[in-house]
């Protein structure tokens, strides 16, 4: 009768990452990286506590996406950061640090900002953009244009440079940086505000000629007519 193999520690070790208050299900996490991880879903700034559970539970932990995805203690005890994003909490074998478990973190700080689209525009005429800030005290909002499109003030003010088309403007939730809205704003062409006539007045002897030319004022500045 043969004697079953003794298995190694590589194929013994299996972590699983589950959030002890909440009971998540324990989703192992093999050798190999096939895994399905156990997940949490915080708030911004709140703590988790987690453990590995397996045949060896002495590990590392970490945040793989660093100081940017909060911290966590050699514990287990998480904490999110300020703003919401996906982070994951990793759990590294002590005894082999090619085997690790993770778990999926939501953090969500409740902060949501909205607004509406699209807006028309004129080339170089200002138009007043508006977005919405709910769940925080905080509703301040955070403008941003591509330059080529044109300017954006604190206010929200958008003036787009001479031309026509497309411009994506993203408005972000002062309170929480993850949390953004897009405007497009459709910009047509400039309208003309006045014509003038170059020369304006002229005297001519009989049968003289006299070149005339036309000017456009528009809200991008004054340029002859055609151009």
């Amino acid at each position: 009768m043969m004697m079953p193999r003794k298995a190694s520690l590589s194929m013994v070790f299996v972590a699983a990452l589950t959030a002890v208050a909440c009971g998540w299900p324990q989703v192992a996490s093999s050798p190999a990286a096939d895994a399905n991880p156990p997940a949490a879903s915080i708030r911004t700034g709140g703590s988790k506590a987690f453990t590995a559970v397996g045949s060896n539970t002495a590990v590392s932990w970490r945040v793989q996406e660093g100081a940017s995805g909060g911290a966590v203690t050699q514990a287990g005890q998480y904490t999110a950061p300020a703003v919401s994003g996906v982070f994951h909490v990793v759990a590294t074998s002590a005894a082999n640090p090619a085997i690790n478990g993770q778990a999926v973190v939501t953090v969500d700080s409740g902060v949501r900002i909205s607004a509406s689209s699209p807006v028309s525009a004129f080339a170089c005429e200002a138009v007043a953009l508006t977005a919405t800030v709910t769940g925080s005290t905080d509703t301040g909002v955070v403008w941003s244009a591509p330059a080529s499109c044109g300017t954006i003030t604190s206010a929200g003010v958008f003036t787009s440079v001479r031309g026509s088309g497309n411009c994506v403007i993203t408005a972000q939730a002062h309170a929480d940086a993850a949390k953004t809205a897009s405007i497009t704003v459709n910009v047509a062409p400039e309208r003309v505000l006045s014509l003038a006539i170059v020369p304006a007045s002229v005297s001519l002897s009989v049968s003289a000629t006299q070149a005339f030319a036309a000017n456009v004022t528009t809200a991008c500045g004054t340029f002859p007519a055609g151009s």
